[in-house]
């Protein structure tokens, strides 16, 4: 029997169609793995959902009946009267959840849950019925003791732990959807460049007595350079991409700082002086009122102070306003200071301001730096150097911690790696080692002038000792 096609065509041929069927097979597995994890994710925003709900209708239930027992007008009853039957409506809602979806210490805290309930309802409903029966004095009386202020303590303990429990399940399962996401999306493109690669097969054999050796040499070596250009192609979106993402983000915060600043700043100010005129007013009359207006005072204060330090931390404004030595004299003894680690900060040459795309870029290596440092390290001193040299500027950071495991030196974590891109976007350098005496040092060499650039991976080069400026230190503990 004649065949249509010679053998080593038709072979290829018919593996391709078995990589289809095994494409089609497991795009099919993989929507069913995504719409199950789709699922999980819909019943975690859901539980969550109703768990909030629950803890705003028992709030409203306190404070109608607070309302009521201040007033005595039954109009100030009706949030209570409202929310009672919703609560238990919600709570048969995530028992339902809890019992079909969850296990044993998500079902406990659910019993839990319906026991501080039920015990909250219960001393709502005792003290209206004193109300009713001896009048206001009474049951205002018994709301000012601590009858229910623990019950409704562990209640609001118990369902924060709850929610936590849930926003715990849905990052568990949106990281398990990124997972099947990058499994299908990998397998996918293994199977089409394989089904491409055996269509390129066939072809290159149909056609072979049609074009000669020299022919397919230069059609691969054409083949090789378009790949490796697109290659660089693409490695240079991505990186742009990376760059304009970080750039964005500073954006971001330096916005979402001055809005803080702005908006915020100017709330509690304002509150604050209202504060401080009310206890002005009042101080000599009520002197309990006084005491709670002074104790407002000092909690304004510290918003202030806890505003002040977020917009530090979003856009440092010693950045902007003073420059890069004072601002990393800031930052390194605000991070070691409050995690009591020993610092050393050395700087040079930074006499003339950097410019700004380089300073904040230091900055963030600094800071992002610092953080590995008190998060995994367990330092106990830190030392910090930064030179301005004709070739550019270096920037070493290291301590006396643990180190880098020596097992998986090439894995970096998402820190490192935002680390490495600051760098590479102002063509510079960056590496990370362990140091044989312990402890880790990140290294950054940063050109301020056109110059030759080397390869991201390439040894970093220390400049010789004589190039460094005059130099400035600070040191503290």
């Amino acid at each position: 029997m004649t065949r249509l096609l010679p053998l080593r065509v038709l072979l290829p041929l018919v593996f391709g169609l078995a990589v289809s069927l095994a494409v089609l097979v497991f795009a099919e597995r993989s929507y069913r793995r995504l719409d199950e994890v789709n699922r999980l994710i819909a019943i975690s925003l859901e539980v969550q959902t109703v768990l909030n709900e629950l803890r705003a209708l028992v709030a409203d239930a306190e404070t109608g009946q607070r309302g009521y027992l201040l007033t005595g007008d039954k109009r100030y009853l009706e949030p209570y009267t409202t929310a009672v039957p919703r609560i238990m409506d919600r709570f048969v809602r995530v028992r339902d959840f809890v019992v079909s979806t969850r296990g044993d210490e998500q079902r406990l805290r659910t019993a839990k849950l319906n026991n501080l309930i039920g015990k909250r309802i219960a001393e709502l409903e005792a003290t209206l019925a004193l109300f009713e029966r001896s009048g206001g004095k009474a049951a205002l009386d018994l709301t000012k003791t601590d009858l229910g202020q623990s019950v409704m303590t562990e209640l609001r303990a118990t369902l924060d732990q709850m929610i936590e429990d849930e926003r715990s399940q849905l990052y568990t399962q949106i990281a398990r959807w990124d997972r099947n996401v990058t499994t299908a999306r990998i397998g996918m493109q293994l199977m089409t460049g394989l089904t491409v690669l055996l269509l390129l097969i066939v072809w290159l054999l149909a056609y072979r007595h049609l074009a000669s050796r020299e022919k397919a040499r230069e059609s691969l070596l054409a083949d090789q350079r378009r790949l490796e250009s697109l290659v660089e192609q693409r490695t240079a979106e991505l990186s742009d991409l990376a760059t304009y993402l970080q750039t964005a983000r500073e954006d971001e915060k330096r916005k979402l700082a001055r809005d803080l600043h702005d908006e915020l700043g100017a709330v509690l100010v304002t509150a604050k002086m209202d504060v401080s005129s009310v206890r002005s007013r009042v101080g000599a009359l009520d002197t309990t009122a006084a005491g709670r207006l002074a104790r407002a005072l000092g909690t304004l204060d510290q918003a202030v102070d806890i505003k002040r330090r977020i917009i530090e931390e979003l856009r440092p404004t010693l950045l902007d306003n003073i420059g890069l030595e004072a601002a990393l004299d800031w930052l390194v003894g605000d991070v070691c200071g409050r995690a009591g680690i020993e610092w050393h900060l050395s700087s040079s040459g930074l006499e003339d301001p950097l410019p700004g795309e380089v300073s904040i870029a230091v900055f963030r290596i600094v800071q992002e730096a610092l953080t590995n440092i008190v998060r995994h390290a367990r330092a106990r001193a830190v030392d910090v150097e930064i030179a301005r040299t004709p070739a550019g500027v270096t920037l070493l950071v290291s301590d006396d911690g643990i180190g880098i495991p020596p097992e998986r030196p090439g894995r970096l974590s998402h820190g490192i790696a935002g680390m490495r891109q600051r760098a590479w976007a102002l063509r510079g350098e960056f590496s990370v080692r362990r140091r044989p005496e312990g402890g880790t040092v990140v290294e950054v060499r940063i050109p301020l002038a056109e110059g030759v650039h080397e390869a991201p991976g390439s040894a970093a080069v220390h400049p010789p000792p004589d190039a460094m400026p005059s130099s400035t230190s600070s040191t503290r503990s």
